[in-house]
């Protein structure tokens, strides 16, 4: 798989995702059978802004010819999937949370893995 191809599904989970917690937190915390308080759908909606931010980057990183600019982000990109999975794991284990949870751990995972094989297996290929 290419780089930018990893790029362009990346971007639409980010599209998909982000867009929900910024414009529809209710139904996004439906979606893992949690209710919200206010807090929790201020903190997602931020963090919506962010994934839509990272969707950006992603953007940008399909139509870069620097291979710097396209490893740095790559390394944002896995750091970002690797805490996302970290945070999904200890939340599906610690909450009570639908199945739904372990579809957004599998996505932090399966990103996570492949980010980290672009950056350390096959560094060439940025």
């Amino acid at each position: 798989m290419k780089l930018r191809h990893l790029f362009a599904i990346n971007i639409f989970f980010a599209i998909c995702f982000g867009g929900a917690c910024t414009l529809f937190p209710h139904f996004v915390f439906s979606l893992y059978n949690i209710v919200p308080d206010e807090a929790a759908v201020w903190v997602t909606r931020l963090a919506g802004g962010s994934i839509l931010g990272f969707a950006t980057l992603m953007w940008f990183g399909i139509k870069t010819a620097s291979a710097e600019s396209r490893k740095a982000i790559v390394l944002a990109l896995l750091v970002q999937d690797s805490i996302g999975f970290i945070a999904s794991v200890v939340f599906q284990l610690t909450c009570k949370v639908n199945v739904f949870g372990w579809f957004s751990l599998a996505l932090y995972g399966i990103l996570m893995f492949a980010y980290a094989l672009f950056l350390l297996i096959y560094p060439d290929k940025i």
